[in-house]
């Protein structure tokens, strides 16, 4: 059977067309790329419907809190970065269009598939080259596919591809097959009905740069903070111009670019984006209210006070509703050591952790409709499954609840063994209950829920300090030290929002599994289980088949509670009147996920 998939504006045809019309951007506006774009256009380009009296010309500003870690898309798995290089800097084999929220061609122009659902076949576009001029081949793809296996580099994505274990427990992957330099082949071991959208999130990086880096062993360098601009090669519409920390990252155009617009004009209109990197959330809105950025991602806190000036000021507020991006308070339960041996959690803090009826307990402890109401400003809900309501399309029939409720909270503790006296909860060894809760500093509203969620816990007589460090020193203890005992942070919705794109939080062997990590075997039979469901939701074609499976999963993730769901948000954002294609999503990246698209209708000098 073979499947091809068109996204939104896209034309399965080469754009010779359009372009013989001779209908340039010159015959509308007298701006011309600069620098101009390379020549030839690519013969395979992809065809992008927009608006007619879009210009060339001028800097888009955004802010960013905090510096990216990487510049290596297939090591990353922070915002900080991939808000910058995904689908920005760097392009992957297929895509997804946030608006009509369905899957799109991206490097590839289409896909074959076997009728037994185990051979998947990739056919690139005529043409396509990197930001160089270097040809982009499917040697780029097996060359990023063998970095994204290896069993020494610890890649974001690489629990997306693993199709369980062998034998000797060793993770089993698809076998990847060069046809020719435009057509590769998958050939896999078990059916999954999403292979397709996995390659959205393989962004192919330059063999041709990088391969000597790999053989060395030292690709986890690659890419980095620190390397020359010149030397990250990319793919997407724009490539790195320069990197100062703390400052900002600047991005030009990619000459190379493989789409057009509707009349054949190459992408993306703009010269190029500057990224300003601001210390925390607060920073994003002054930077915004002055005019010095152009589009903004709105808290619920902030909604209200810019609609409010929304008439006189030069911008635009654009509701997007129920967000698909989630908060929770997480403990962590990981019974490992450091390299001296020392535990990474006290051993009887773990034990308190490691007791669903404590987590629960703390789960009914907390007063979500408090947080919507003083902390988000009424702009948000009580969140209850791992997945947001928003995913009506996954969103569990039946979850479990943990209304506020201290009397049930204490009956819970009490059945732990856990004692009240004189206002202070202890354990039955009689050590008294305390735990700090570490979130990044950036983010002034997870700091804001901590305040009231240690006055919720205070009332149950545990003490609790709060911890504000950098995003990176959060990303390093998860990754790194694991020298937390509870944390506040969020997920980022996976693109596309599926089950299937959450194997690394779910397999209790996923690196972003984070309460446990990298269990070469199930710790609990309740994580063997969660392995289970996962695996059947992506074996098999049928959705009220797969939607069963996720069902009883996200159910079973509610009753045990590695995570505690605390509240979604609900989505706005805001754009200067001069940005052109302005479509935001509540899927990320919101404001600027069709960057390609976006221009400015009166570009400023920056």
């Amino acid at each position: 059977m073979t499947v091809m998939l068109w996204g939104l504006g896209c034309s399965g045809e080469s754009p010779t067309g359009p372009l013989e019309k001779k209908t340039t951007l010159e015959t509308h506006t007298v701006t011309k790329p600069n620098p101009a774009f390379a020549e030839p256009t690519p013969r395979g380009a992809m065809l992008m419907a927009g608006q007619d009296d879009a210009r060339y010309g001028g800097k888009l500003v955004l802010a960013t809190a905090g510096n990216p870690k990487t510049f290596n898309p297939l090591l990353t798995n922070e915002t900080s970065t991939t808000n910058i290089i995904h689908r920005v800097v760097f392009s992957a084999c297929w895509d997804f269009d946030n608006h009509k929220q369905e899957d799109a061609p991206g490097l590839c122009e289409r896909y074959d598939r076997s009728e037994d659902g185990l051979t998947y076949t990739f056919t690139l576009r005529d043409g396509l080259r990197w930001s160089d001029g270097h040809p982009l081949t499917s040697a780029d793809f097996a060359f990023s596919y063998a970095i994204v296996t290896h069993p020494k580099i610890p890649s974001a994505v690489k629990d997306l591809f693993q199709e369980g274990n062998d034998a000797k427990r060793t993770p089993r992957f698809p076998r990847f097959q060069i046809i020719d330099p435009r057509t590769f082949r998958f050939s896999l071991t078990q059916q999954d009905v999403l292979f397709q959208s996995k390659l959205a999130a393989l962004f192919v990086v330059p063999a041709h740069k990088w391969r000597k880096t790999l053989e060395s062993g030292d690709f986890k360098g690659a890419m980095s903070t620190k390397t020359p601009p010149a030397d990250l090669v990319s793919s997407g519409p724009f490539m790195i111009k320069s990197f100062a920390a703390d400052d900002r990252v600047v991005l030009a155009r990619n000459p190379h670019y493989w789409k057009v617009d509707q009349r054949g004009n190459r992408l993306p209109y703009l010269d190029g984006v500057i990224f300003t990197i601001v210390p925390d959330m607060n920073a994003k809105l002054l930077n915004f209210r002055e005019g010095e950025t152009d589009i903004h991602i709105v808290r619920p806190e902030e909604f209200h006070g810019l609609k409010r000036k929304e008439s006189t000021g030069d911008y635009v507020v654009a509701d997007l509703g129920a967000g698909f991006n989630t908060s929770y308070l997480m403990f962590n339960l990981d019974p490992g050591r450091d390299l001296q041996g020392n535990a990474f959690v006290e051993p009887m803090k773990l034990k308190w952790f490691r007791q669903v009826k404590f987590r629960k307990a703390i789960s009914h402890a907390i007063d979500r409709e408090g947080l919507v109401r003083t902390v988000l400003g009424g702009r948000g809900e009580p969140l209850w499954s791992y997945i947001s309501p928003a995913n009506k399309r996954w969103y569990p029939n039946k979850v479990i609840k943990y209304p506020y409720d201290l009397d049930r909270a204490a009956a819970l503790l009490t059945d732990a063994k856990f004692s009240l006296r004189e206002g202070k909860l202890y354990d039955a060894k009689g050590n008294r209950v305390a735990f700090s809760i570490i979130t990044n500093a950036e983010n002034a509203s997870r700091i804001a829920m901590l305040n009231v969620i240690r006055d919720d816990l205070e009332k149950l007589g545990i003490a609790v300090s709060i911890r504000a460090v950098p995003f990176n020193d959060v990303v390093s203890a998860f990754r790194d030290t694991r020298r937390f005992e509870a944390v506040l942070m969020g997920w980022a919705t996976s693109i596309p929002p599926d089950p299937a794109f959450t194997k690394s939080v779910i397999l209790s062997s996923g690196q972003s599994h984070v309460w446990h990590p990298l269990q070469k075997k199930p710790a609990t039979r309740w994580e063997a289980r969660m392995d289970r469901l996962m695996s059947q939701n992506t074996n098999v074609q049928d959705f009220a088949e797969r939607k069963k499976f996720s069902d009883a999963l996200f159910e079973l993730f509610s009753d045990k509670l590695p995570q505690l769901m605390l509240v979604v948000d609900r989505n706005a954002a805001a754009a200067r009147k001069n940005v052109g294609n302005f479509r935001p999503s509540p899927l990320r990246p919101q404001g600027h996920w069709n960057i390609e698209q976006l221009f400015l209708n009166s570009p400023k000098s920056r």
